[in-house]
């Protein structure tokens, strides 16, 4: 049976696409200062440092929004009088431009009509992360109730007790959850460490276990998870 399966997915750089929005912003203060692979290699940088600066405001550090920001100043060797907060800004303006990709709303229109749950599993601040969901409109495919955000849930990734809150709320009904996430140390490893079935979209080829069942494109993502929940029911 279909529903006793569910499905939850990260929010960013999974449903939705930061990276488009970091190369917006290098185009638009450096005009071709990098290639498509070093994008990438940089924003790979980038958003490990923004993980890095989440942790640290858990822990009660305020002071770091926008360091991430001199790390690019300094890879680009830019010395120009631009402040990393115009960075900043004119980043979170893109961000807040993009949309569901094709792929991924494909995924959840077909989930839905499916009568699989789904759900949504970030970290964040409640306001920056929900406004996030209101933007790629989510309550279409994800009931509000099944929508988690670290902040509003007094625990955050990669704690396993995170994804072991989350079950505990699932109709008892439930025999597997699958979690595709960006992030391997963030999403895959503590997901498999509570008993989920993660699935790792890997677009900027981190180094991670061979063994993880993993994707590169949101279009591998669909085909992949939409084959494992239809293989169960054979």
């Amino acid at each position: 049976m279909l529903n006793d399966q569910a499905v939850f997915f990260d929010i960013d750089d999974t449903l939705l696409d930061n990276y488009c929005a970091f190369q917006e912003t290098i185009q638009e203060f450096f005009p071709g200062s990098l290639n498509e692979f070093a994008s990438k290699q940089l924003y790979r940088n980038f958003r490990q440092y923004s993980e890095k600066i989440y942790q640290s405001y858990l822990e009660g550090n305020r002071n770091h929004k926008t360091e991430r920001w001199q790390l690019v100043l300094h890879a680009l060797q830019q010395t120009s009088g631009i402040k990393t907060s115009e960075l900043d800004d004119y980043y979170h303006m893109r961000q807040s431009k993009q949309t569901l990709s094709k792929e991924m709303e494909l995924l959840l229109r077909t989930l839905k009509k499916g009568g699989i749950l789904c759900g949504v599993l970030t970290n964040g601040f409640v306001l920056q992360q929900q406004n996030k969901i209101d933007q790629l409109m989510l309550n279409q495919f994800i009931d509000p109730n099944w929508q988690f955000i670290s902040d509003e849930m007094g625990d955050a990734k990669p704690n396993v007790s995170c994804f072991q809150k989350v079950a505990k709320q699932l109709p008892k009904q439930m025999q597997r959850i699958y979690y595709l996430g960006d992030s391997y140390s963030n999403d895959i490893i503590p997901a498999q460490l509570a008993g989920w079935r993660p699935i790792w979209l890997n677009r900027f080829d981190d180094l991670g276990e061979s063994a993880i069942i993993q994707v590169k494109t949101g279009e591998e993502a669909v085909v992949l998870l939409l084959s494992q929940l239809l293989s169960n029911q054979a």
